[in-house]
């Protein structure tokens, strides 16, 4: 027996009627759609609560998340930038002072429990140089000082005819350089005149002599050539070439070489010699090489005939006799040599004989114009110079005679001006190495003697401490990339934690020249002066400190955290058009602000939307 559950009638009625009605749903048409809806309406209704719902949540879930963009209205308005540290209250009544610059002290004029002013001298170092350049520097602010005088009062009629004077001499020297110069035109033009009739003359007076030179040359000159052919003929022989080549071939080489030389001596004349001279100087000058290459060929000879004489006789090939005949052939040949020699010299000393007056009378005019042509070349450079001379003096008048232009006083001013500053600069280095009180107080300490070395800028060790008459000052340890923004002077406030709400306004009076390692980071220490006596304040008190460091008015800004950087490395911002798309644009950026702002320089119009953040 199966036992039925209570409710399994009711659950199967359910089911036939759920079949039922999907079957007719299935076979209706769209004209009972609206009969069946009236029948059914609590079931209509009951899906419909259900699958809306069902739907909707769906949709939901499986829809793509759309981003959120988070804005800014770029605002106009005046940007302060500062510089934050936490500011520490300490007393100025233990204060160590140092010279802001390295040397040897020279006088310390202070002993300790001394009573000081402010600005009291209490040490020195050796400044000479600096003393130096002080004056010097004040010498230059006086010079250029009384130029820019000058230019402005004018011109004094005294100076005025100095400069004509000046004019006037240049004129005279210009004068007398061009008189030189026709001079020595006259004078170069009259001796070439001479000097080529007396070539004339001397071709004319000459002429045997130098057809006779040419004559003794060409006839001594083929004596040599037939020396050296017979030379030949010697040591071309069988039995001198055997005997040679056995017992000394290196002398005999040296010999051949001997012998080429001549003959190259004797061929370089030849040609000259052959196509004649054209006056007596050439003559004597061809001969001259014609008289080298003899004493070539009879050298050769020479040395010729004292080989033949130290060959050793060998039987039956070279003996007595042959050696005999060679030196006598050799003989016979440095005799025809030396007789060309004597008859050469006898020929050449006879042109240079005829010559020697026509020489004296050539040489004179040659180096009359060769002075001519000095003169004149000398007379060329000085009118080139006293043009110069006399257009820079004719344009001084000429400036003196209209006084000095509004741009001249104003280049003057400015030498002024420089001067002013190379003075200042150099006041301040001298009074870098003076040590004075900077307030009211009481030495308490002397850390340094006369002729000591004061160290660097760390060392504390050559320092004076005092005690001050004022006693609150507050202390920051500025970050190195912000300490170039620093200036003495300049404001700034601090809120100590125990006067919460409270800004007292500070000046900055103090910047150290070197840094101090502070957590490991190397900051610079910056000392700010309270403005007005404070009370209820104690040593050590902290805060947020800041120092206002510049000021922009009616500016253009958005906030830091918009301004990204692009591949480029440029400054971009994304705009959030009014379509709703966003736009990247380049911007150039200014200062920044204290509460993060930055200043837009371009690029950005007030009003329109920065984007500062997309979040997925």
């Amino acid at each position: 027996m199966t036992l039925q559950s209570p409710n399994e009638p009711r659950a199967q009625t359910m089911i036939n009627r759920m079949t039922g009605f999907l079957n007719r749903v299935q076979i209706l048409r769209p004209k009972t759609l609206l009969t069946f809806a009236r029948r059914r309406w609590k079931l209509l209704l009951i899906l419909t609560l259900i699958g809306v719902p069902v739907l909707a949540f769906g949709v939901w879930l499986f829809a793509p998340q759309q981003p959120e963009i988070i804005t800014e209205t770029a605002t106009r308005g005046d940007l302060v930038q500062t510089v934050e540290a936490v500011g520490t209250v300490a007393s100025e009544r233990d204060l160590t002072l140092k010279f802001p610059v390295t040397g040897v002290v020279a006088e310390v004029y202070i002993s300790e429990g001394d009573e000081v002013k402010t600005n009291q001298e209490l040490a020195r170092l050796k400044n000479d140089a600096l003393t130096a350049d002080v004056q010097s520097a004040s010498a230059q602010l006086a010079a250029e000082s009384a130029a820019l005088r000058e230019l402005k009062e004018g011109t004094r009629p005294e100076d005025i005819r100095i400069a004509e004077i000046e004019v006037e001499k240049a004129r005279a020297s210009l004068a007398s350089a061009q008189a030189s110069l026709r001079g020595a035109e006259e004078k170069l033009e009259t001796g070439e005149e001479k000097l080529a009739s007396l070539l004339r003359e001397a071709a004319t007076s000459l002429a045997g002599y130098v057809t006779t030179s040419q004559s003794t040359a060409s006839q001594q000159l083929t004596t040599a050539r037939t020396s050296l052919r017979i030379f030949d003929d010697v040591f071309q022989s069988n039995e001198i070439d055997r005997v040679v080549n056995q017992n000394q071939p290196a002398s005999y080489n040296i010999l051949l070489r001997q012998k080429q030389t001549a003959e190259r001596a004797a061929e370089d004349v030849r040609n000259t010699v052959t196509t004649g001279f054209d006056d007596y100087r050439e003559a004597i000058a061809s001969m001259q090489q014609v008289r080298g290459a003899l004493l070539a060929v009879a050298n050769v000879l020479d040395e010729a005939y004292a080989f033949i004489a130290d060959l050793d006789l060998v039987g039956g090939t070279f003996d007595v006799s042959d050696r005999e005949t060679h030196k006598a052939t050799l003989t016979t040949e440095k005799k025809s040599v030396q007789s060309a020699l004597s008859s050469l010299d006898t020929a050449m000393k006879n042109l240079q004989d005829a010559a020697a007056n026509f020489d004296t009378k050539i040489a004179t005019e040659e180096n009359t114009l060769a002075a001519a042509k000095s003169t004149k070349e000398t007379s060329l450079a000085d009118i080139l110079y006293y043009e110069t001379s006399l257009q820079t003096k004719e344009v001084e008048l000429q400036r003196k005679r209209t006084g000095a232009r509004q741009t001249e006083i104003d280049a003057a001013a400015a030498q002024v001006s420089q001067a002013y500053a190379q003075l200042n600069r150099a006041k301040a280095k001298l009074e870098d190495s003076i040590l004075r009180a900077p307030f009211e107080g009481t030495i308490t300490r002397v850390d340094m003697k006369a002729g000591e070395f004061t160290g660097d800028f760390d060392n504390y060790t050559y320092s004076i401490s005092m005690l001050g008459a004022s006693p609150y000052r507050v202390e920051m340890y500025v970050a190195e990339i912000d300490i170039p923004k620093v200036q003495l002077s300049q404001s700034g406030s601090i809120e100590l934690d125990a006067f919460q709400g409270k800004k007292i306004p500070l000046r900055v009076s103090q910047i150290d020249p070197g840094a101090t390692e502070r957590d490991g980071v190397a900051k610079y220490l910056v000392t700010l002066d309270f403005l007005s006596l404070q009370e209820n304040l104690r040593i050590g008190m902290s805060g947020d400190g800041e120092i206002y460091t510049d000021r922009r008015e009616d500016v253009v800004m958005i906030p830091g955290r918009a301004v990204l950087h692009g591949e480029d490395g440029r400054e971009m911002v994304r705009i959030l058009m009014p379509t709703g798309e966003i736009e990247e644009r380049p911007v150039v950026t200014g200062i920044d602000g204290a509460d993060g702002e930055v200043e837009v320089v371009s690029g950005i119009e007030e009003g329109e939307t920065v984007v500062i953040l997309i979040k997925n």
